[in-house]
């Protein structure tokens, strides 16, 4: 570590020295903006989501502290490309948020609030706190972030149950989706144009996200698992038909099945 940096008497201040001179030395990081940040940060998020599945699946820590200081080194170039503005600074970033903290746990810091500390009252709670923040808001529809479509969905469906639009049971949402894949299969079957398959397609992936949040499951993801662990698979049907002298791009489609069976059980 440089002594420039490693002289600072705590790892805020290596932080912050860190990122300044990064900044001014550093032809790339000198010209990035608010704007060419965004697609890196996104996929550092992702990065950080699969560290997480790492650490909960395999109990592999290590990926999950490279990736964690991957995404804080994001906030930090944030902070000092607004500092260069005179919008803020890191400073302000760290108690805006501890303030936030403190205001969004009255249960834990005040007193007087300790009587219901179920599950369902701390997150009722939770969110009526953060309406209270966004008191300009004209929909329960405002003010939600540009996420990814599945999570989106997710975050729009939480907001509509505040007023009691939503399902009793996860079996409701099934009735749903049965519905709504008939509608589908409708489409399909008329070979309709694009837009109405489309328009189809997506109330059953809506619905789908219905389903999983009545039963716990976050869309967003299950589906990212679901990739990692299709990938995994096919890697493995590659090895396979590698090892046994086979061209994939040759074979049926029931012979690839079969392949992918295999890589299956050898997964688990």
């Amino acid at each position: 570590m440089p002594s420039r940096i490693r002289s600072k008497h705590n790892y805020y201040s290596k932080l912050e020295s860190l990122i300044k001179v990064l900044r001014e030395e550093c032809p790339w990081d000198r010209e990035q903006t608010l704007t060419s940040l965004r697609n890196y940060t996104l996929e550092e998020v992702h990065e950080v989501l699969e560290a997480v599945d790492l650490a909960i699946e395999r109990k592999q820590w290590q990926p999950l502290r490279q990736e964690l200081g991957d995404l804080l080194f994001h906030i930090l170039f944030y902070a000092k490309i607004a500092d260069e503005h005179q919008a803020f600074n890191l400073d302000d970033v760290v108690e805006t948020l501890i303030e936030k903290m403190v205001y969004r746990h009255p249960h834990v810091f005040t007193p007087s609030n300790k009587d219901d500390l179920s599950h369902e009252n701390l997150s009722l709670q939770w969110e009526k706190l953060k309406d209270s923040e966004h008191s300009e808001r004209n929909s329960l529809m405002d003010g939600i972030p540009p996420l990814p479509a599945l999570a989106m969905a997710h975050k729009m469906q939480r907001r509509a149950s505040r007023v009691g639009f939503d399902w009793t049971q996860a079996v409701d949402v099934l009735a749903k989706m049965r519905e709504e894949l008939a509608e589908l299969e409708a489409e399909v079957i008329s070979d309709s144009d694009l837009t109405r398959v489309q328009d189809e397609f997506g109330d059953v992936l809506f619905t789908l996200v219905n389903l999983g949040r009545k039963l716990g499951v976050d869309a967003e993801l299950a589906l990212l698992h679901t990739n990692r662990k299709f990938a995994a698979r096919f890697r493995s049907m590659e090895s396979l038909a590698t090892e046994s002298g086979l061209d994939m791009a040759e074979m049926e489609l029931d012979a690839l099945e079969e392949l992918y069976a295999e890589a299956k059980s050898l997964s688990g």
